[in-house]
C-alpha cells in the first residue's frame, strides 16, 4: 500500500514538472539596452527603437540598415502581411497613389524551416519583381516581436505609421480573400481589401 501511495505521488510530481517547465512564458521584450522585460501587450508604445537594427530584405544581397528604410524627414508606410496578404500589400501602389515612402513586412515566422529557406523566397522575390518598394523577409519574426503583432491569420495585414521621431502608430487591421496566394486575387478584390487604408493617408 505505501509503495503504491508513494508511486501514485512521485506520479503527481512529474505532471506538475513537466506543466511548470512546458507553459508558455509571458511575452518579453528586449528594451533597447539589450535587457529583457516583460510587458503587457496593451501597455507596449511602438518605437523604432525596439525595431531590429539590421534585416533582410527580399533581393538585396546584403542586410538593410533601419534607418535605410525609416526616414526622419518624413512619415513611412509600413505593412505586415501574412501568407495570403502579401500577395495583395505588394499591390498597394499599383492601384493608389500613395505619397509616403512605404515598407512591406512578409511575416513567415511560423512557417517551417525548409519552407523558410528554399519555398518562400523565391516565392516573395517573383511577387516583388515588379515592385519598387522594399518587403523586409522576417523569417525569424524579429520585426513583428518588435511590433507586439502575434496574429499570423494568413489573410490579415497590419497597417503602420512610422513617424519621422521614430514612434509606430497601428492605424488598420485588414483581411483579403482566403487562397490569393495560390489561387491568385483580382484587381478588383486588391482595390477593395486595399482600398480602407487610403482613408488613414489622405
Amino acid at each position: 500500500m505505501l509503495k503504491f501511495i508513494n508511486l501514485v505521488l512521485f506520479t503527481i510530481a512529474v505532471i506538475v514538472g513537466i506543466t511548470f517547465f512546458t507553459v508558455d512564458k509571458p511575452v518579453e521584450q528586449t528594451d533597447k539596452n539589450g535587457a529583457n522585460k516583460t510587458v503587457e501587450k496593451k501597455s507596449i508604445k511602438l518605437s523604432l527603437n525596439y525595431f531590429p537594427n539590421s534585416v533582410e530584405v527580399i533581393g538585396k544581397d546584403k542586410l538593410v540598415k533601419k534607418n535605410q528604410l525609416f526616414s526622419v524627414s518624413s512619415q513611412t508606410l509600413l505593412i505586415v502581411g501574412n501568407h495570403d496578404s502579401m500577395s495583395v500589400i505588394k499591390d498597394l501602389e499599383k492601384h493608389f497613389d500613395i505619397k509616403m515612402p512605404y515598407v512591406m513586412v512578409a511575416n513567415i515566422s511560423n512557417a517551417p524551416w525548409f519552407i523558410k529557406k528554399w519555398a518562400i523566397p523565391g516565392k516573395l522575390e517573383e511577387l516583388t519583381q515588379d515592385v519598387d518598394s522594399p518587403m523586409i523577409f522576417d523569417d525569424e519574426g524579429l520585426v513583428v516581436q518588435s511590433l507586439a503583432l502575434y496574429n499570423t491569420e494568413p489573410t490579415k495585414y497590419f497597417v503602420y505609421i512610422v513617424h519621422e521621431n521614430g514612434d509606430i502608430s497601428n492605424v488598420y487591421t485588414g483581411s483579403v480573400k482566403e487562397g490569393a496566394l495560390e489561387y491568385g486575387i483580382t484587381d478588383d478584390e486588391t482595390k477593395t481589401a486595399l482600398a480602407p487604408i487610403m482613408e488613414f493617408l489622405n
